[in-house]
Order: structure tokens, then sequence, then C-alpha cells
């Protein structure tokens, strides 16, 4: 007698949370085996047992690992969203993130290289305090308090968490080539006035 089961396959990335994204891929990050590939990559993002993919048909896993592939290969979306409402609680991204703190800015960069968007997330988006129009104010960062909204945030569609990524991959480089230019002017600077001592 044949084994009958039904399978759910995202379509679209805001299907996919952004700790499955993570668990897909640091379960495929080193592999180079492509039958082991498709099997992490089906049971991963369809959440189902690998002992369940290890029994469909080739081709049925073929077209599945393919669509999958199609998905997320697709462009990423890179608008950013301002506030999230997560079970009732409206969470608003950092309002003025040019004055975040260097505490803040070591996490997310540390949260970053672990590749979880969940916990540079819960740095960047922190409850709102007070709104007047379009402006809002949020929590001061504790990284004790905020870090337990990590897991809230892990649920969030991988749309949310991407752009947020793309945003603070552009935000670090600006960073780093604005401390770059600053050492640059610094380092002018000494060796004019070294000159100027000699003149």
């Amino acid at each position: 007698m044949k084994k009958t089961f039904e399978i759910s396959i995202p379509t679209d990335r805001s299907e996919i949370s952004s700790q499955k994204f993570m668990k897909y891929n640091n379960a495929v990050n080193e592999l180079e085996d492509n039958h082991q590939i498709i099997v992490k990559t089906i049971s991963t993002l369809c959440d189902i047992d690998e002992s369940v993919v290890e029994v469909m048909k080739l081709s049925d896993l073929q077209n599945i690992q393919g669509s999958l592939q199609k998905l997320i290969g697709n462009p990423i979306n890179k608008e950013i969203i301002n506030k999230i409402n997560i079970e009732g609680t409206m969470y608003g991204l950092h309002p003025k993130i040019d004055e975040i703190t260097m505490g803040e800015f070591v996490d997310i960069e540390t949260y970053a290289k672990d590749n979880d968007m969940a916990k540079m997330m819960s740095v960047l988006y922190r409850p709102i305090t007070r709104t007047q129009g379009n402006r809002y104010d949020i929590e001061p960062y504790d990284i004790d308090k905020h870090s337990d909204n990590a897991d809230k945030f892990s649920k969030l569609s991988i749309n949310v968490g991407n752009a947020i990524a793309v945003f603070f991959w552009n935000l670090g480089r600006e960073q780093l080539n604005n401390i770059h230019r600053s050492s640059e002017v610094e380092a002018n600077q000494m060796q004019h006035h070294h000159m100027d001592g000699l003149v």
C-alpha cells in the first residue's frame, strides 16, 4: 500500500520566516553533495522530515527543488518597513539610524556576522513609546531586555529581515568609509603639522 502525504511548498518569499531561512542557510551552507542539498532544502523550507523526502520520487524532488531555488534566487526586498505590529505591540525601526550608539552598532555588526537577522532586528526595532504624526520614539536600547524579542522577529517574513540586512550592510559600508576618510584627514593634518615644525 502506497503512503500518501501532503507538503506545503512556499511560492513567495513572504511565506518564509527569517528563522526558517537562517536554518536553511546553515543547513546547506557547506554542503557540496547535490543530493544532500536537495534533501536539506526541501525538508527545511517545506517543514517535512528528511525521511519523508528520501522516499519521494526523484522527478518530484527535482521539480520542487527547482521551484524553491527560483524562489530563493528572486530579487530580495529592499523596501524598509518602519513599523511592525507583533502580537499587539507596535515596533518601530530606529528613527535616527545615523545616531545609533556604539553599543547598538557593535551588537548589530556581531549579529550580522552570525547571519542572525532576528537578533539584528531586535536591536533596530524596538517598542514605540510615543507617536506624533509620522514621528515616533522607541524604547532606549537594553541588550538584555531587547534580545528577548529576537524570537518574535524570527517568525517574521524574510522580506522584512532582508531589507534590514541590505540597509545595514550599506550603512556599515558608509560608516567604514567615513572612518577611513576621517583617518586620512587626521593623518594629513598630522603630516602638515610635522612639516610646519621642520620649517
